[in-house]
């Protein structure tokens, strides 16, 4: 209502500010003062209504003898009986608001964790109706804290703190496990005095939470959400309303003031737009960029996203061209193929809240800067010439990301079908890529884990492909892509003859790769080695995957530039997928990404692998570090129900293991809403998830664990100085069983973690992380 009377008369701006961000009982005068000075009868009219409606909100209600009636009725239960009349008890004689709201808050998350126990629906509705009673009084006592709290210690900012979290997980914004993963970060903090490392690390972990519920809601109504936008944009707004009017507003207010107390002690804060704020971001990759910020993209037209662009996105997407920087709202996916494309290039990469949408979404179309340092601070600002010192001497530091392939190596003398059994790491960058190589090399080491295979060579694609004569030039196909990138390159850079003429050449290579038909010696041959590979007459399912030698090269990944198609069935749309995988690095983004940092572009060969059909129960992704610290000891690891799990963006359970003892930490729960599952016609269905709470158990975190324990000594990976990196791991469960798909080297941005300008970022906080908090001093 309040941002409808804004909408109408942007006088009422700072009123819905105030009403979003920090409600009391005071806004109902506020708002009537405003609709007796308005000349506009509808909007005097408006106005009242909704001053109306936050008396209705704040108007006193005997929620005691609420608890009474209810326990009446519940005879069957008699211990929710007896603690429906203890908290009735406490409320009646407690005036404090802040013991009221420490009160309701425990019983919400009692009402829920009892809920399931009562066998009558009738039972189970009234209990529901009872929630929501409870949920409304916590909400008043939320709102008449903020004047007991001025002198509130960080001790009991901490308890208040864990009772909003009761209360968001009473009234359903989050998990189970959540609210447990919560309870270990205030037991890390629940003492007089902790080290200021230990105390900003546990809130960090509890600045999760808002993104949490942000991504249970999306789960839940995005669909809707998306449908409805089609006939009314404000659906969009659904889910910041919801958080809003929920538990997480209180939190967010209260994490922040207790952020910025920390960062105040270790000499540091996020920035946006000329204020400091205490939360509401974290960092998945860092780096430092300056562009246009796009606040409200189309999300229908990613393909029209422009690299000077820093994008606010309302999830992690599999598909993005090149951009200066990625703004996601929510809890982001840290392993995605986009998340590590982008971490290998240096692109800043946030996850925010949605608290602060509004904020960005009113700088939409102005240049900002965008910087994220290694230790996970920062600052978005508005650009202009005082930036320009910083970025020119960043580029002159920091030379961009360059790759070429490695030709010495090279061997394109081979044209005959490969069986993944006889390929091993040697071959990478030789006869294959990267992917086949690998895996031939894991399926050595574990013959039960890794599916069977079928790779074509390099050596084959330039025989098939490149070796036909082109249509109009006289010359081989390879001949006239040389003579044009030549000519490419020798324009002036950026200029739009460059880009036309770019444009042109990439979509007459990709047609020329995707149509053309290998021949019938070509299909005689593939059709023997997969009967070899995988049984005579097979039919089945097979993942049709490019392997370029232009990926995992050192200081590039090129994670998911190029196509993998999923569960192909039947020879001749196995035919059909192989020359549409091998046209791949030839789409408008894979050319976007790549071609700007590319020598030699002509010596693209993308080999293909043909892997059966792995139909994983969960997927997913293991960096064999900390993505965030660099600890090895800690793996990092991000799983969805279904095929193709966390590298296509969809919102994972993310966790971190500790390879010595097996603990899990979580970072966020899976709230994808849909599972890819393979159906036995080939392609892809996507199904409604399970919804569990957990995804990775007990024993699939140990063979993980005991895998990436055999990566240093079995499958070392080198990074480009030659010295060895973390795996980058793509695996499966089958009934339990661990499958291996993919392992690389993970590449990070040396540009980005060696900026100056965010080391200085960063400075302060390395100074006085050694030192000891007085938790029971105020932090306001």
């Amino acid at each position: 209502m309040a941002a409808a009377l804004a909408d109408a008369d942007p006088a009422f701006q700072p009123l819905r500010v105030k009403i979003h961000g920090s409600p009391d009982a005071s806004d109902a005068a506020s708002v009537r003062d405003y609709g007796a000075r308005s000349a506009n009868a509808g909007l005097r009219q408006r106005a009242e209504a909704l001053a109306a409606e936050i008396d209705r909100v704040y108007a006193p209600r005997p929620i005691a003898d609420a608890l009474e009636r209810a326990a009446k009725d519940l005879g069957s239960s008699p211990r929710l009986q007896a603690r429906l009349r203890t908290a009735g008890s406490a409320l009646s004689a407690e005036r404090s608001a802040i013991q009221r709201f420490v009160t309701t808050a425990a019983l919400l998350a009692d009402l829920r964790d009892s809920l399931p126990g009562l066998g009558a629906p009738a039972a189970r509705l009234k209990l529901l109706d009872l929630s929501l009673a409870v949920e409304l009084e916590n909400f008043r006592a939320a709102t008449e804290m903020a004047r007991e709290l001025p002198s509130t210690s960080r001790q009991d900012g901490l308890r208040l703190l864990s009772a909003a979290a009761d209360a968001a997980y009473g009234t359903g914004m989050l998990r189970a496990r959540e609210h447990a993963e919560l309870r270990k970060s205030f037991r890390s903090v629940a003492s007089d005095a902790i080290p200021l490392s230990d105390y900003l690390a546990a809130l960090r972990h509890l600045a999760l939470v808002p993104g949490w519920g942000t991504q249970g809601l999306r789960m839940h109504f995005g669909d809707a959400m998306d449908k409805l936008g089609e006939i009314e944009p404000l659906a969009g707004l659904f889910i910041q309303d919801q958080l809003r009017g929920s538990p997480l507003l209180f939190y967010s207010r209260l994490l922040d003031a207790l952020s910025r107390d920390a960062n105040r002690l270790a000499g540091v804060r996020h920035k946006l737009l000329g204020r400091d704020i205490g939360s509401g971001f974290s960092a998945l990759n860092p780096g430092l960029a300056r562009g246009i910020l796009r606040a409200a993209p189309d999300m229908k037209r990613v393909e029209e996203f422009r690299p000077d662009g820093i994008y606010v996105l309302p999830e992690t997407v599999s598909d993005l061209p090149p951009l200066a920087g990625i703004l996601t709202a929510g809890a982001g996916n840290p392993l995605s193929h986009v998340q590590l494309l982008a971490r290998n290039l240096g692109i800043p990469n946030v996850a925010v809240d949605e608290s602060l949408l509004p904020e960005l979404r009113r700088h939409d179309g102005k240049r900002i800067v965008l910087a994220v340092s290694p230790a996970g601070l920062v600052e978005i600002n508005e650009d202009g010439q005082g930036w320009d010192r910083v970025f020119g001497e960043h580029k002159q530091a920091e030379p961009g990301v360059m790759f070429e392939p490695d030709l010495d190596k090279l061997d394109l003398r081979r044209r005959g079908f490969v069986s993944l059994d006889e390929l091993r790491a040697s071959d990478s960058g030789r006869i294959v890529g990267p992917k086949a190589a690998k895996l031939g090399e894991l399926k050595a080491s574990f013959p039960d884990r890794v599916a069977p295979g079928v790779a074509i060579p390099f050596g084959l694609y330039r025989e098939t492909v490149l070796e036909r004569p082109h249509r109009n030039s006289g010359k081989s196909v390879y001949e006239w892509m040389v003579e044009s990138f030549r000519r490419l390159e020798s324009m002036p850079s950026g200029s739009a003859e460059a880009t036309e003429f770019g444009e042109r050449l990439r979509a007459e290579i990709y047609a020329i790769v995707r149509h053309t038909d290998p021949g019938p010696r070509f299909r005689q041959r593939l059709r023997q080695a997969m009967d070899n590979a995988f049984g005579r007459g097979f039919d089945g399912g097979v993942f049709v995957r490019s392997d370029t030698n232009v990926e995992d090269l050192p200081g590039f990944t090129g994670a998911g530039l190029n196509l993998t198609l999923f569960n192909v069935v039947g020879f001749e749309n196995v035919v059909q997928a192989i020359a549409e995988v091998w046209a791949s690095p030839y789409t408008p983004r894979a050319w976007a990404w790549r071609q700007s940092h590319m020598k030699g572009p002509e010596h693209v060969y993308p080999a293909v692998l043909l892997l059966k059909t792995v139909p994983s129960e969960i997927s997913g992704v293991m960096i064999t570090q900390d993505v965030d610290t660099g600890d090895p000891d800690r793996l990092s690891v991000a799983v969805n129900e279904g095929v193709g799990g966390a590298v296509e963006g969809q919102a994972a359970e993310s966790v971190r293991i500790d390879r010595r003892t097996g603990v899990v930490s979580l970072m966020a729960t899976a709230t994808a809403s849909r599972r890819m599952v393979p159906r036995s016609n080939g392609g892809i269905a996507r199904v409604p998830v399970s919804g569990a709470d957990t995804l990775l158990n007990e024993d699939q975190t140990r063979q993980l664990i005991a895998f990436a324990d055999e990566i240093p000594r079995k499958f070392p990976q080198l990074g480009e100085d030659g010295k060895p990196v973390a795996a980058d791991v793509e695996f499966g469960f089958v009934g339990g069983k661990l499958w291996l798909l993919q392992i690389r080297p993970f590449n990070e941005s040396r540009e980005a973690r060696g900026s100056d300008y965010l080391i200085g970022m960063d400075m302060a906080l390395s100074t006085s992380l050694g030192r000891t908090v007085d938790m029971r001093e105020s932090f306001r």
